[in-house]
């Protein structure tokens, strides 16, 4: 910045002085030396500027009574703002204004002066600034980055900065002399990882080192004399088979599995073990309907809101439709294992008699069938598949279904290690579930001729025990699929989170619902529901939460009473009329409002289903219930609805009412709802009722 020092204003006000001092007459003007125009008769004095290192900037003479003045400049530099202050007597001095020359005289410029400031910016290697800050001059600059943290993928190395995005690393960073941008260099190389072999006394397989997500192909199978190359496993034990081409992610260790011949009958007994597989193995107890901890009895679940409730008195904390669902359809698959254990006798007997076959004909393959009295049977090995079926001749008295006469289908992939079981009862009634180690999907079709249910369900735990489903279900009349319902679950140690498109919502409205359960206590926390109500062709979308009534403050007792002109078509009707806190009058909401005219309401109370579970008279018994619930619009772009509750309620109601849910719990109804749905509209319509059919396919027959 450069700064100039103007005193030609006290020159000017110097001469109009010099011209009164003189009583008026003509003033002198300044020597020819000193600038004037023509000959002065006045006495003249030197007046010397000199700058702030006592250097002189100017010697001339003035005329006395002139006010002298000289423009000075202090040019800055990189490191320095000069400012000239004015001018004093002596080097150093304090500021003076000067006064009209009456004497030789010396005067020195004073100068302030400031150190400059200049920005450094600190970039990554992708261009992301990670670090800005104001230096002064001289100062060093310093950044703490290093680069990114190695991964699975990538090797990183950081080599220094440079003065732009590929640039070539600095020795190191210089002060600041000016504004400066730094980029960091970094090497990236990829991780390399390998495949070792051991071939467990056959030939060698020289190990493959490749780059990270390389795809190889397996190798030339390793030789033993007088054995059979089975397959590779990740573990010597040989029960988890690898699989081929191979994406290389990390370092893998085989191991060769041999066999002098196959070993059907060890196989045929793995595959009898899935007999005893169940889907409820991967649900937490608590979240079970034999969960005994939150069992009830009839009376606890039957209400008459027809007279005031004690909030305090209704047994909340049961299981939403989408959970109940999920429960639902492993209930009615356990149906069809039942055949397991009643056709028991006869499954024990074939396998008996197959076991002395093979324990006769030790060959590579097998075939062979068994005609008895009560039951068909045949086991059949090829191409890495066991398959066992057994054709019962006599009927089996199945709960539910009554007399049958079953099959039961089992295959065994020894290459995938892929268990299957498919149950066959009647024509329309049929079961196949399949298993591996960390996953158990089943589908399922029950009914009769014209009227039928199916679904599909799968369930899987990862290598942290956290568990994920889905289920699809379609009730159908005469092949047309009526009621199309699919759900999405999530299971960890903390939460059950369960989204889905079934519930009991409002007449006219698509919606979807998430319910979230504190997993170790199993009992419903609460919901968050989309609902899309379409009127006259104009959409409008609803994100409603629903709280159990104990997670309110300030209800202490409801009344609901049927009202049959509230028919619940559109977003401002109730079918009940609701009275709280032994109030007379019914419970009247606050709506929103558009163009002055109510369009939904933002809060209100009605009556949801909820689910119970407990033994009635010895007998395991499925208590469905309709409980009061209040709900409450969330806030969203233009509407403060949620927020404006407690305010709302009690300008309207006169409650003091506030939710009293415990923040982590709100919070994670409504961080699901913000992603689940939206993932489970992506893949809701993945299964079809005709893919159902498929998957259970035909049974097989026995020649």
């Amino acid at each position: 910045m450069k700064k100039k020092l103007l005193f030609l204003v006290p020159a000017l006000l110097g001469m109009l002085l010099s011209a009164c001092n003189s009583g008026g007459g003509s003033t002198n003007p300044p020597s020819d030396e000193s600038g004037g125009g023509s000959e002065s008769t006045k006495t003249q004095y030197t007046i010397t500027f000199k700058d702030e290192t006592g250097s002189t900037l100017e010697s001339k003479k003035w005329d006395e009574g002139v006010v002298p003045s000289y423009s000075y400049n202090k040019v800055d530099t990189a490191e320095w703002d000069y400012t000239v202050e004015g001018w004093a007597t002596s080097l150093g001095g304090q500021v003076i204004t000067i006064p009209a020359a009456s004497a030789d005289a010396t005067y020195y410029a004073v100068v302030s002066q400031i150190k400059k400031s200049y920005t450094v910016i600190f970039y990554n290697e992708n261009a992301e600034e990670i670090k800005s800050e104001t230096l002064e001059y001289g100062a060093q600059p310093v950044c703490d980055y290093v680069g990114p943290s190695d991964n699975a993928e990538w090797d990183y190395t950081f080599q220094g900065w440079a003065t732009s995005q590929n640039g070539t690393p600095l020795e190191s960073l210089p002060i600041v002399t000016e504004s400066a941008t730094y980029y960091a260099q970094i090497n990236k190389v990829k991780q390399q990882y390998t495949i070792t072999f051991e071939s467990n006394g056959g030939s060698s397989v020289t190990p493959i080192t490749k780059d990270y997500g390389t795809e190889i192909t397996e190798p030339t199978k390793p030789t033993k004399d007088g054995y059979k190359f089975v397959c590779w496993t990740t573990d010597s034990e040989g029960t988890k088979a690898f699989s081929w081409p191979h994406t290389l992610v990390d370092d893998v260790k085989l191991y060769a599995q041999w066999n002098e011949k196959v070993n059907i009958k060890t196989y045929f007994q793995t595959l009898l073990q899935v007999v005893g597989h169940d889907p409820y193995s991967y649900i937490p107890d608590t979240m079970q309907p034999e969960n005994s901890d939150n069992h009830v009895t009839a009376s606890q679940v039957n209400y008459d809101f027809n007279n005031f409730t004690n909030v305090s008195n209704i047994k909340y904390g049961g299981h939403g439709e989408q959970w109940h669902m999920v429960l639902e359809n492993i209930q009615e698959s356990e149906r069809f294992y039942s055949v397991l254990s009643l056709g028991e006798a006869a499954i024990n007997a074939s396998v008996v008699l197959f076991n002395n076959y093979l324990d006769n004909n030790p060959e590579d393959t097998a075939s062979h069938s068994l005609n008895e009295t009560t039951y068909t049977a045949k086991l059949d090995f090829h191409n890495d598949l066991l398959a066992y079926t057994i054709q019962y001749k006599t009927n089996l008295n199945i709960p539910f279904f009554g007399e049958v006469m079953p099959q039961i289908d089992m295959t065994y992939n020894i290459k995938t290690l892929e268990k299957s079981v498919r149950v066959q009862l009647t024509e329309n009634n049929a079961m196949k579930y399949v298993v591996t180690d960390d996953m158990y999907e089943f589908a399922i079709e029950y009914g009769v001729e014209t009227v039928s249910r199916k679904a599909y369900f799968q369930i899987s735990r990862d290598k942290d025990e956290n568990v994920a489903g889905h289920i699809y279900e379609f009730v159908q009349y005469k092949d047309k699929d009526l009621v199309p319902a699919c759900a999405d679950f999530y299971i960890t140690d903390e939460y059950t989170s369960v989204v889905g498109n079934k519930a009991s919502g409002l007449v006219g409205f698509k919606g979807y619902i998430n319910e979230l359960y504190e997993t170790e206590q199993g009992k419903l926390l609460g919901y968050e529901v989309r609902e899309t109500l379409t009127i006259l062709g104009v959409s409008g979308q609803y994100n409603t939460l629903w709280f159990n009534l104990n997670s309110i403050s300030g209800i202490t007792n409801v009344k609901a009473v049927e009202n049959e002109n509230n028919t619940g078509t559109y977003t401002n009707k109730n079918p009940h009329d609701v009275y709280l806190n032994n109030s007379t009058s019914v419970f009247e909401p606050t709506y929103n409002k558009k163009l002055g005219v109510n369009t939904s309401r933002k809060y209100d109370v009605e009556l949801r289903k909820q689910y119970f579970y407990g033994y009635n008279e010895g007998q395991f018994t499925t208590y469905e219930t309709k409980i009061p619930m209040m709900f409450i619009q969330a806030n969203n772009d233009k509407d403060t609805n949620f927020s404006d509750f407690p305010a709302d309620i009690l300008s309207k109601s006169g409650i003091s009412a506030s939710v009293n849910l415990a923040t982590k719990y709100l919070n994670k109804i409504q961080s699901d709802y913000a992603t689940l749905i939206d993932l489970f509209i992506e893949h809701k319509d993945t299964i079809t009722s005709d893919y159902i059919d498929s998957y259970i396919g035909d049974a097989i027959v026995i020649a």
